[in-house]
């Protein structure tokens, strides 16, 4: 299949399957969790929620774009479904190569900055980046697919 023909909507479906098979594997680590420190307050997320999550996520945007282009006929502004594919398939996979990286072949015995603390605080800023920047252009873009005149 040449790569002009796969839609937007097909990126997504095909990184939540990924989502959850890597969710599903990662969760046999031990200390397969989140945790958040706020003050004095740990919040612990175990992996399999955030899985589901983030699932759910990547297959509901896949859809809403499945919806406006098959079903309601409507033409997305290009950019910004560009600009909102990177910023969240770009985060999946920039975490994931950060995972690889630092579970796999950087094995330092020795490390002033935890490992696990670096992921959660990629992960964390990458959930703000994907709230406050890319819902708000996917929240546009289908605004303006829906005020556009044919």
């Amino acid at each position: 299949m040449p790569f002009n023909k796969i839609k937007v909507y097909n990126l997504f479906w095909i990184v939540s399957i990924l989502v959850l098979i890597i969710g599903f594997i990662k969760s046999f680590y031990p200390n397969s969790f989140l945790d958040i420190n706020i003050h004095d307050t740990y919040y612990i997320i175990p992996n399999l929620e955030i899985t589901a999550s983030l699932f759910f996520l990547y297959f509901f945007m896949g859809s809403g774009y499945w919806l406006i282009e098959k079903v309601f006929k409507k033409q997305l502004t290009k950019p910004l479904t560009v600009i909102h594919s990177i910023i969240l398939i770009g985060s999946f996979m920039i975490y994931w190569f950060l995972f690889l990286y630092y579970k796999l072949i950087a094995n330092n015995d020795f490390s002033l900055v935890d490992d696990s603390l670096m992921l959660n605080l990629v992960l964390i800023l990458e959930i703000f980046v994907i709230l406050f920047v890319a819902t708000p252009i996917y929240i546009a873009n289908f605004m303006m697919a829906f005020l556009r005149k044919e």
